[in-house]
C-alpha cells in the first residue's frame, strides 16, 4: 500500500490540494483516463510533448489533462506536469517537472517492493497467446497481465505500477519496443522467468535481419537474476542455439521445449492429434506416464505455446490442471472457426486476421490443412500481406510459395501488391490476385459453398484485408447464390451479363438489365489505350511490330510487321489481338509505372472501379482478377461518346465474352459479358 504522502516523497514535485488527504491510500494507477473510477486510483496524466518525446506516444494524442472530466470526484490522485485548476472537487495533485521520469521512478520503486514471481514473454509470434495460456493455467490465483495486447514501454511501466495490488503472479508480454536499444525495460521489470516464444521474419522496416531481431529479443534475459532466474526458449525457432547461449549469460537455469519428440529439449510432445476444431497432445511426465492435454485450437503454434506454459508452471512447482487448459480460449481472431448459416447452406470461416509474421502465416496455412478433411465443400485460402517487412518484403513473401503449393486449398485468393509476385510463382493451384477487397468478397460469395472452409489471414495494419474478415460473415449470411457450377469464371461471366440502353439524343438511360450484378472477367486495357490515343491525338505513322510473347506468324503477327498506328487504334475497337495491344501500349507509355499512373488517374477522374486493368492486355488470366461493370462503361461513354465510334458503330472488348458499346440510330446499348452480339444488335435499330 502507498499513501499520497509516500508517493510524493518518492517522486518529488509539488503536492497540492491534499490537505487532510496525505494519508489516503492509493492501490492502483492508470495512464488511460477512462479506467479511472476510484478514489484509490492515481491518474498519471500523459503530457502530450513529454510522452511523445520519451515514450513514443502518438503525437496527435490528446494531452492527458484534457481528458479529465472536471466533474468527476472518483479520482484519488492526479500526477501531472501542469496543475488542473478548475476541478469541481478538490483532488490531490502532484505537479512534477517530468511526468515520464516520475512514472518510471515510481514503477521501479513498486517493482522492487514486489516479491511474488514475475513472468516476462517476448517473441515474433505467440507471446500474447502464451501469456493468456499461462494466465489461464494460473486460474486459481490472482494474476496481473497486460490489458489486451498492450505491450510497449509505457504499458510495461504501468504494469509495474499495478504490482502495488500484490498479485500472486504477474505475467507480462513485452514487445520489441519495450526491450530495444532505446531502453530495456526488462532490467527494471526484473522477471523471475523470461520466455522467448520464437524468432521470425518481421519488423524489417526497423531491423536489417532476423539475427538482429534475435539479438533484441535476448535483451529480455538481461533482467534475470543470475542465481535464480529461469529462461525458457522455443528450440524449434530460428537462432535457437544463439538464444540459448545468450540466456546462459544471464540465467542459472535455461529450459527448452519442442514439438519434435526427438528433439533434445526439456519438454517435448509425444504425439499431436488434430480433431475438428481442437488438438490433443500427449506428453510424458516425470513419472514416465503419458498425459493427454486437449486444446480448443487447431494451431500447431498454440501447441508450442502450450509447451512454454507447461514448462513455466513446472518451473514454479505448480501442478497443470487440465480443466483450466481445456477451458482456455484464445483471442477471437486467432484461428477462430466460425460457422456461418447462409440462406441456403452453412459454411465455416477460419479467421486469423489479428496479426501476421511469416511464421504466423505459415502456422495458419498448416492449421487450415489440418482441418480440411473435416469439410466436404470448397477449401479456400484468402490472404493479405505481412506488414512491417521493409526492404525484405519481397523476399519474405516469396517464402509463402512452397506453403501455398503444398496446401490443401482448392482456391487461393490473394490481396495486396506484395502478394502479386507470390501468385505468379505458385504452380498447379487455382490462385488469383485481387486489386481490391470488393472483388475478392464478390468471388468468395460464389466459392463459399455448402460445408466449405475458408482461411482468412493477414496483418492487422497496412492492409484493408481485416475489413474483409469483419464484413464477410454478414455478407455470407445474406448470400443466396446457388452453387451449380464447376468453373468459377464461367459462372461469373454468366452472372455478369448485363446491359443498359441510352437514348442517343437525351443521353438518358431508357432500359437496364441486371446492371446491379454486372461484371467481367477481363480488363479494359484496349479501351484505355484507345482513350489515351484520342486524348493525345496520336499521330498516324507506320511502325514495325516488335517481339511480343503473343506473336504468331500463322495469325499474321510477327516481329517487323509494318502496321499503321491508326490501324492499331481501329483494331482496339474489335477485340484486338494481344500483340496489337502490346504495340499500342508501347507507343503510348514510357514504362509500366507511366501506364499505371495514367490508369490510376483515369480511374480517379471518371470514378471507375479500381479493378478495370490489372494486366497490360486486358486478357483473362486466372492469376490476375480484373473486372469492370456496365456502369464503368457508361461513365466512359458520357465523356467519350463521340470518340468511341470514330471507326465504326461499335466498340467491342473481350474474346469469349464480349463487352462494350453498340450505337444504333436512336439508342446505344452498353453491355458486359455477352457472347451473342447479334442478339444485342437486334434489340436496337442498328
Amino acid at each position: 500500500m502507498l499513501t499520497i504522502k509516500k508517493i510524493f516523497n518518492i517522486i518529488g514535485g509539488e503536492l497540492k490540494d491534499a490537505h487532510n488527504k496525505e494519508a489516503n491510500e492509493i492501490n492502483d494507477f492508470e495512464t488511460i483516463y477512462k479506467f479511472v473510477n476510484s478514489k484509490k486510483t492515481a491518474y498519471f496524466s500523459p503530457n502530450k510533448e513529454t510522452w511523445s518525446r520519451e515514450l513514443g506516444r502518438n503525437k496527435n494524442a490528446l494531452d492527458g489533462n484534457d481528458l479529465v472530466n472536471k466533474e468527476n470526484g472518483e479520482i484519488g490522485l492526479i500526477i501531472t506536469e501542469n496543475y488542473i485548476s478548475d476541478l469541481k472537487f478538490e483532488i490531490p495533485q502532484i505537479i512534477v517537472e517530468d511526468s515520464v521520469q516520475a512514472f518510471k521512478q515510481l514503477a521501479i520503486y513498486i517493482r522492487n517492493q514486489y516479491t511474488n514471481p514475475v513472468i516476462a514473454i517476448t517473441g515474433s509470434m505467440g507471446k500474447s497467446s502464451t501469456r493468456m495460456l499461462i494466465t489461464s493455467l494460473l486460474g486459481d490465483y490472482n494474476v496481473l497481465e497486460n490489458r489486451g495486447n498492450n505491450n510497449v514501454r509505457a504499458a510495461i511501466y504501468n504494469n509495474m505500477l499495478k504490482l502495488i495490488k500484490n498479485p500472486d503472479f504477474a505475467v507480462i508480454e513485452t514487445s520489441m519496443n519495450a526491450i530495444n536499444y532505446l531502453e530495456n525495460t526488462s532490467t527494471f521489470l526484473k522477471p523471475d522467468i523470461a520466455i522467448i516464444t520464437g524468432i521470425g521474419e518481421a519488423h524489417f522496416s526497423t531491423f536489417k535481419s532476423v539475427k538482429d531481431i534475435a539479438k533484441i529479443k535476448t535483451r529480455i534475459f538481461d533482467g534475470l537474476s543470475s542465481t535464480t532466474g529461469v529462461a525458457i526458449i522455443n528450440k524449434d525457432t530460428l537462432y535457437a542455439d544463439y538464444l540459448i547461449d545468450k540466456a546462459h549469460e544471464n540465467a542459472s537455469n535455461v529450459l527448452t521445449y519442442s514439438i519434435n519428440k526427438d528433439a533434445k529439449a526439456d519438454l517435448t510432445v509425444d504425439n499431436i492429434k488434430y480433431n475438428k476444431g481442437s488438438i490433443e497432445l500427449s506428453i510424458t511426465n516425470q513419472e514416465n506416464k503419458s498425459e493427454i492435454y486437449r486444446l480448443n485450437t487447431i494451431s500447431e503454434g498454440m501447441v508450442s505455446n502450450t509447451l512454454a506454459s507447461i514448462l513455466t508452471l513446472k518451473s514454479l512447482n505448480l501442478p497443470i490442471k487440465q480443466e483450466l487448459l481445456n477451458n482456455f480460449k484464445p483471442f477471437s481472431k486467432i484461428l477462430a472457426l466460425k460457422e456461418i448459416h447462409a440462406k441456403t447452406h452453412k459454411l465455416t470461416l477460419l479467421d486469423d486476421t489479428h496479426n501476421a509474421s511469416l511464421p504466423a502465416m505459415i502456422n495458419a496455412i498448416r492449421a487450415f490443412n489440418s482441418q480440411t478433411k473435416f469439410y466436404s465443400g470448397h477449401k479456400i485460402i484468402a490472404i493479405g500481406k505481412i506488414s512491417d517487412l521493409g526492404r525484405k518484403s519481397n523476399e519474405t513473401h516469396l517464402k509463402l510459395v512452397e506453403e501455398l503449393e503444398n496446401s490443401n486449398a482448392d482456391y487461393i485468393l490473394c490481396k495486396d501488391n506484395e502478394l502479386r509476385q507470390v501468385v505468379n510463382k505458385v504452380r498447379n493451384k487455382n490462385i488469383t490476385w485481387y486489386p481490391n477487397k470488393e472483388l475478392l468478397i464478390n468471388d468468395l460469395k460464389y466459392l463459399c459453398n455448402e460445408d466449405s472452409l475458408t482461411l482468412l489471414k493477414s496483418s492487422v495494419t497496412g492492409t484493408d484485408f481485416p475489413e474483409i474478415a469483419k464484413n464477410l460473415p454478414n455478407i455470407l449470411r445474406d448470400n443466396n447464390i446457388e452453387f451449380d457450377f464447376d468453373d468459377l469464371f464461367k459462372k461469373l461471366s454468366e452472372v455478369g451479363k448485363s446491359y443498359i440502353k441510352i437514348n442517343n439524343k437525351t443521353g438518358e438511360i431508357v432500359e437496364e438489365y441486371n446492371s446491379g450484378l454486372s461484371q467481367t472477367i477481363e480488363g479494359m486495357g484496349p479501351l484505355i489505350y484507345y482513350l489515351k490515343s484520342i486524348d493525345e491525338k496520336l499521330e498516324n505513322r507506320i511502325i514495325n511490330l516488335k517481339s511480343w510473347p503473343t506473336n504468331n506468324a500463322k495469325k499474321g503477327y510477327f516481329e517487323g510487321l509494318e502496321i499503321k498506328t491508326y490501324t492499331l487504334l481501329e483494331n482496339m475497337t474489335e477485340s484486338p489481338y494481344p500483340s496489337e495491344i502490346y504495340e499500342l501500349a508501347n507507343e503510348l507509355f514510357k514504362n509500366h509505372a507511366d501506364r499505371k499512373h495514367y490508369i490510376n488517374n483515369l480511374i480517379k477522374e471518371l470514378k471507375l472501379s479500381t479493378s478495370i486493368a490489372t494486366n497490360l492486355t486486358g486478357r483473362f488470366r486466372i492469376k490476375d482478377r480484373q473486372s469492370y461493370t456496365v456502369k464503368d462503361l457508361f461513365e466512359i461513354y458520357k465523356h467519350y461518346k463521340y470518340d468511341l465510334f470514330k471507326f465504326s458503330n461499335s466498340f467491342v472488348l473481350g474474346l469469349k465474352y464480349k463487352s462494350g458499346f453498340i450505337r444504333g440510330k436512336e439508342e446505344t446499348i452498353i453491355f458486359t459479358s455477352y457472347n451473342d452480339l447479334e442478339y444485342l444488335k437486334s434489340t436496337i435499330d442498328f
